[in-house]
């Protein structure tokens, strides 16, 4: 199987289950509220949202770059979702991210193996560093939406 092919699959396993880890960003978001999704806390400055767009911004900021776009990110850095006032524009969020996930994977598919270990543009790491940092940086907020879900939860008791 091609590199390619297992770091796609290991970005879809991260966001719809599968994964080494057993836990998923679909089955942890599932039953979220909007309420709970855009809640504060004193943990940290980010909501489940906010980290959940982020995520999806960081997915297509890496597809583009695989197609070979150059690309800037603002001083936001795809924390800035857009305001959420009902449980579907939280579930338009999910299913964006889920999208995101899907869309990234194709593209790393798409991606000439043999070019895997290529800066992606000018003084950039490589393409595999992005890939498989992307899959790294993904589990690493699926963390901390699991942390905020339960603080949140426990806080509402």
């Amino acid at each position: 199987m091609k590199i390619t092919e297992l770091i796609a699959q290991h970005l879809i396993e991260v966001h719809e289950g599968g994964n080494w880890t057993e836990i998923d960003i679909r089955s942890i978001v599932k039953d979220v509220s909007v309420r709970e999704a855009t809640m504060r806390t004193a943990a940290t400055p980010n909501t489940i949202a906010a980290l959940l767009h982020h995520i999806t911004f960081w997915n297509r900021e890496i597809m583009r770059r695989a197609k070979g776009m150059v690309t800037q990110v603002d001083e936001a850095n795809g924390f800035n979702h857009p305001a959420l006032n009902t449980e579907a524009d939280w579930q338009q969020l999910k299913e964006d991210n889920i999208q995101s996930a899907y869309e990234l994977a194709a593209a790393i598919r798409q991606f000439d193996e043999a070019a895997l270990y290529e800066p992606m543009a000018a003084h950039t790491s490589s393409a595999y560093k992005n890939f498989q940092g992307t899959v790294e940086h993904v589990h690493y907020h699926l963390g901390q939406i699991v942390i905020l879900k339960k603080l949140i939860r426990s806080t509402m008791v």
